[in-house]
């Protein structure tokens, strides 16, 4: 059985009744949603490390200088931040692409 075989065999199998259009936005609708709590976990643990958001706390690594340690997490909690903002706008765009 090739590839696409047996991917169309499991997506009828495990999406009855959907296109294998809809399986796929189905599945990236999953992925952006892990995505999005992995991204806010990060936050989240950011948050409590640092005790403050990451407003506050890209403020305060303006005013001082930086180690390596706080630098990292600044990068690392940016990116977190920005990718909220883009899985949320990508849950948006594949549920409404799933309605239609």
């Amino acid at each position: 059985m090739n590839l696409t075989s047996t991917l169309e065999t499991s997506a009828r199998r495990l999406f009855p009744n959907q296109s294998p259009e809809q399986v796929f936005a189905e599945l990236l609708l999953e992925r952006a949603q892990k995505n999005l709590i992995r991204y806010q976990t990060a936050v989240r643990h950011f948050e409590t490390k640092h005790k403050q958001d990451f407003e506050s706390f890209r403020k305060f690594i303006l005013s001082t200088e930086l180690s390596f340690e706080i630098e990292q997490d600044y990068f690392d909690w940016e990116l977190a931040v920005t990718g909220i903002a883009d899985m949320k706008d990508e849950i948006e765009q594949l549920k409404r692409s799933n309605r239609q």
